[in-house]
C-alpha cells in the first residue's frame, strides 16, 4: 500500500514539476530527496527530466519529458512519463504555433539481454494555432505499444524496436470530422549511442 502511495504521490506531482517556468537539475533532485524520506530503504526509484531542443530559421521546437521510474521486482520496472511538447513554424502569414501534453505509464520487464516494455499513452490535449483562425483542437489520440530494448557494447549504444497502434477519437476535436474514430499502425527503430 505504501508502495502505491508513493507512486500516486509521485504522480499529482510530476505535472506540476513539468509545468514549472524554470525547470532545472536542482529541482528534481530536490523532489528525488524530498521522496526518498517518506520511501521504504528497499524502494528504488528515479526521477529524471529530459529537454529537447532544436532551432533553426523559421523553426523553434521544445520537449520536456518527466519520467518516474518505480522497482516494482528485480526484474519489473514501472514508469510513469509526463510530456510536454510545444514548436513554432514562422512563415509570415503561414506560422503556426502547436502545444501537446502526453501522459505514458510503461512497464519494462528486463530479461538481462534485453528489455521488453508495454505501453499506453494518452494525448488529450493536441492543439495548432494559426493566425487566420483560431485555436484548433486535435482529436484526442490513445496509443498502445510493445517495445523490445537491445543492448550493444556495454550499454553504449542501445537499439530500441517499438510496435505502436494508435488511435483517434474525434469527439473532443473543435472541428467536424468526417470518421468518428481512426487507427494507425506504427513500427519504429530506434538506435542511441551515449557518449
Amino acid at each position: 500500500m505504501r508502495r502505491l502511495n508513493q507512486s500516486f504521490l509521485a504522480m499529482c506531482i510530476c505535472p506540476c514539476f513539468l509545468m514549472a517556468s524554470v525547470a532545472n537539475a536542482s529541482v528534481v533532485e530536490k523532489a528525488q530527496q524530498w521522496l526518498n524520506k517518506y520511501s521504504d530503504g528497499g524502494d528504488t526509484f528515479s526521477l529524471t527530466l529530459t529537454k529537447n531542443k532544436i532551432k533553426f530559421k523559421g523553426c523553434k521546437q521544445k520537449q520536456y519529458q518527466l519520467a518516474f521510474t518505480q522497482k516494482i521486482a528485480p526484474m519489473l520496472n514501472v514508469e510513469a512519463i509526463v510530456h510536454y511538447n510545444k514548436g513554432l513554424l514562422d512563415y509570415g502569414v503561414l506560422s503556426q504555433r502547436v502545444k501537446s501534453h502526453e501522459f505514458e505509464v510503461v512497464s519494462w520487464w528486463d530479461k538481462g539481454d534485453y528489455r521488453l516494455g508495454l505501453s499506453h499513452k494518452v494525448r488529450p490535449r493536441h492543439e495548432m494555432s494559426i493566425p487566420v483562425a483560431d485555436t484548433i483542437r486535435l482529436p484526442t489520440s490513445t496509443s498502445a505499444g510493445l517495445y523490445v530494448e537491445v543492448p550493444f557494447n556495454e550499454d553504449k549504444h542501445l537499439l530500441t524496436v517499438g510496435a505502436i497502434r494508435e488511435s483517434w477519437e474525434s469527439a473532443g476535436a473543435s472541428l467536424q470530422l468526417p470518421w468518428r474514430s481512426s487507427r494507425d499502425n506504427q513500427l519504429k527503430v530506434e538506435y542511441a549511442i551515449t557518449f
